[in-house]
């Protein structure tokens, strides 16, 4: 005798509408016989369910509009029945009592449907379920919801059409959800607010074999048998990884919800490619950027403003590493007021690469013999203090890449460092401000400290010079520890890390693509 036959229709007719553990119980060998069943103790259930739910009709994630309120929105669920319609709202929290932004979002989906589907309004309830408490809510659209429903709407388009100037809040930003993106403008100083810091540090993984997982809402690293650290998804801003890391789907699902970018790099810290949560939706911000690739006249005042901040921030670290070439820095300082005389692209690039020749060539005086640095070389790199200046900038051009591609612009249109194909010219530029005082000074600290010794480094066969693992590591760590160093920026008027002025930056830098700002304001470091 097969299966089927020896299960009476009634304990067919119970499986379908019953929980799980009925079948269960039966494959198991342990089902309640017949008799249990005709009882009602899963057949009464099965039944009751069956006629509250006859004749309905289940309209997921339904798009309703009021062109009266000038409003829209999505439903989570719509119930129809023969004599009314029911909307149904679910919201994450553990509520016992309702809280009034909600009532009113329920109240406009009501009235919304009324207007979409031509429905009687009195016609219409709401059901509100927290999920959290299992709490189940019904709302009835009564004249007085309605009329309050009618005069929020209206205060809310007129704040649209008229928006207040917004100032930052301690106790209403900080834990905002979107307090990093919101960046109001004080009209008196024509400076930007930038909230305190939320505590979020980017994550570098160098180990070779190690292996990105997900445990509950944290990520944990793995290399071999062992776990090498575990860090809560809430207390992240970035994930990098260099070389042959792995890392799980479902860790990638976990930050892809969390927002975090995932940057691949090989074993020299070079970019392969970045897993950004999304795509973004600034289509604004792209055509504005397309439209500047036009008018070389924006451009060229933009380039200047960059290589302005980077020449400073370069003379910043001269006056503080080599305070014995006065004479020199002297005249770097006539060239950086050369900037102004410079009639395009080409003349502000030239004073650049001068400027950059003798930088680098007052910055050598600072190393001994034995490090043999005379001045910058790269690809490859033919000592130890380009082999670190090459990765650092690396480093660095990762981090910028991934707030540029967050932010929305397009990475491959600059404005000093022209198209090439495959290049991330805009990263390029919005970097360059930053060389000078998180690589350069960084390369100098390290070395002068000892912490990063000869041996650190190894020649391979075709004469260039890189780190090795564990000078890697070394040089990672100490590039993490300057991103969260805190220092003062003038336009955001209060001191944050410097991997947020960097995000502070790119924003500012979109605000001026925008037309919002007349000018772009590089970040400058005076002490």
């Amino acid at each position: 005798m097969s299966l089927m036959e020896e299960i009476p229709i009634s304990a067919i007719n119970a499986y379908l509408y019953c929980p799980m553990r009925f079948y269960i119980e039966y494959v198991q060998g342990q089902f309640l016989s017949n008799e249990h069943v005709a009882e009602g103790k899963y057949l009464g259930e099965a039944t009751r369910k069956i006629s509250q739910t006859k004749n309905w009709k289940k309209r997921p994630q339904l798009y309703v509009f009021s062109d009266r309120l000038r409003i829209f929105g999505i439903i989570d669920e719509v119930i129809l029945t023969s004599g009314s319609v029911r909307i149904i709202e679910k919201k994450k929290g553990a509520n016992q009592k309702p809280f009034k932004n909600d009532i009113l979002q329920l109240v406009a989906y009501m009235v919304c449907y009324a207007e979409s589907f031509g429905v009687k309004l009195n016609k219409i309830r709401g059901v509100l379920i927290y999920l959290g408490s299992q709490k189940k809510i019904t709302i009835k659209p009564s004249k007085e919801l309605v009329a309050e429903l009618e005069r929020t709407v209206e205060a809310m388009h007129m704040v649209f059409e008229n928006p207040p100037q917004l100032a930052y809040d301690e106790k209403r930003c900080r834990h905002c959800s979107i307090c990093r993106t919101c960046m109001p403008l004080d009209e008196s100083l024509q400076r930007r607010v930038m909230p305190k810091s939320l505590e979020t540090t980017p994550l570098f993984v160098s180990i070779q074999g190690a292996c990105v997982s997900r445990i509950g809402e944290s990520i944990q690293i793995i290399h071999g048998s062992e776990r090498k650290a575990i860090l809560h998804s809430s207390t992240l801003d970035s994930l990098y990884l260099f070389g042959n890391v792995q890392i799980s789907t479902q860790a990638l699902h976990l930050l892809n919800d969390r927002g975090i970018p995932v940057v691949l790099a090989d074993n020299l810290g070079r970019f392969k490619g970045i897993f950004y949560p999304g795509t973004s939706k600034n289509l604004v911000l792209r055509l504005k950027q397309y439209a500047l690739h036009q008018d070389e006249e924006r451009q060229f005042a933009l380039a200047k403003k960059i290589v302005y901040g980077k020449l400073k921030n370069q003379l910043y670290v001269l006056r503080r590493k080599c305070p014995t070439a006065r004479s020199r820095i002297t005249g770097l300082k006539e060239l950086l007021n050369s900037l102004d005389e410079c009639e395009g692209i080409q003349e502000l690039i030239g004073v650049e690469g001068f400027f950059a020749n003798e930088y680098f060539s007052i910055l050598g005086e600072i190393f001994d013999q034995e490090w043999q640095f005379d001045g910058r070389n790269r690809r490859p790199p033919k000592d130890p203090i380009n082999a670190a200046l090459s990765f650092g900038y690396t480093m660095l051009h990762n981090v910028v890449l991934s707030t540029v591609v967050g932010v929305g612009f397009d990475p491959l249109m600059g404005v000093l460092h022209r198209e090439r194909y495959g290049r991330f010219s805009l990263v390029l530029d919005l970097m360059e401000e930053f060389r000078p005082i998180l690589v350069d000074q960084l390369v100098i600290s390290l070395v002068n400290s000892k912490q990063l010794r000869k041996k650190d480094f190894i020649e391979t066969i075709d004469r260039a010079y890189i780190l090795t693992d564990a000078g890697r590591r070394q040089f990672i760590t100490a590039f993490k520890n300057r991103l969260m160093t805190k220092h003062y920026h003038a336009l955001l008027k209060s001191s944050v890390e410097y991997i947020r002025i960097i995000e502070a930056q790119v924003k500012i830098f979109g605000k001026c693509v925008l037309g919002e700002l007349p000018t772009y304001f590089p970040f400058v470091q005076e002490k």
